[in-house]
């Protein structure tokens, strides 16, 4: 957040009002979904609008260094699912991945409809993870302080306790290659199916 607004600071002071705007705008649509129920139910359409505006924000501070894609079937976007699941896989991406790269990273965000389930993938380009350190992704205790290692236990603890211990995150990962975190959920789940 402090990176954020030092960022729109430096912009407006450099006249940019057009990046001012556009970061701003960002930063109020994370602000009013991170303020909201971990439980909330939003459609996907929103939450995949949310991860965009995250997209955005790191987009202009890392400049040249980042690209990012969005590919959601249109099928799926109405499709309910509980709040706050991509970002954290993005942030995660950025700051394990990508900022360590030498060249330029990219992020893509995929969603499709699969059977009965919703597919969504986080795909970076990034530095990847060793199997050791994939091993270790859902254990909090390994979680290094300050890094977001504790935001992905929290995404996996939240969508087993919703869904059901079926669903959740896979992660693939090649050292020097990048990572996909794989989310499954069920599709049209109705909030009385909770376990």
């Amino acid at each position: 957040l402090y990176n954020t607004l030092d960022s729109i600071i430096w912009m407006a002071e450099g006249g940019k009002n057009k990046e001012v705007v556009r970061m701003t705008s960002a930063l109020a649509k994370l602000l009013r979904q991170s303020i909201s129920n971990d439980n909330e139910r939003i459609p996907l359409e929103k939450e995949v609008d949310y991860a965009g505006s995250y997209l955005i924000i790191q987009k202009m501070r890392y400049k040249d260094k980042l690209e990012y894609e969005i590919e959601v079937e249109e099928d799926i976007k109405k499709e309910e699912i509980i709040n706050l699941i991509l970002q954290p896989l993005v942030e995660n991406a950025i700051y394990h991945g990508i900022k360590y790269k030498g060249s330029k990273g990219l992020i893509r965000i995929v969603g499709y409809g699969e059977d009965d389930k919703i597919i969504l993938k986080v795909i970076d380009n990034g530095i990847g993870m060793d199997e050791e350190t994939l091993k270790g992704i859902f254990d909090k205790s390994k979680a290094v302080e300050g890094s977001n290692g504790v935001g992905i236990h929290n995404v996996q603890t939240r969508l087993c306790l919703y869904y059901g211990a079926e669903y959740g995150l896979h992660f693939e990962s090649t050292l020097g290659e990048g990572t996909t975190v794989t989310v499954t959920i069920p599709r049209n789940f109705r909030e009385e199916e909770r376990r």
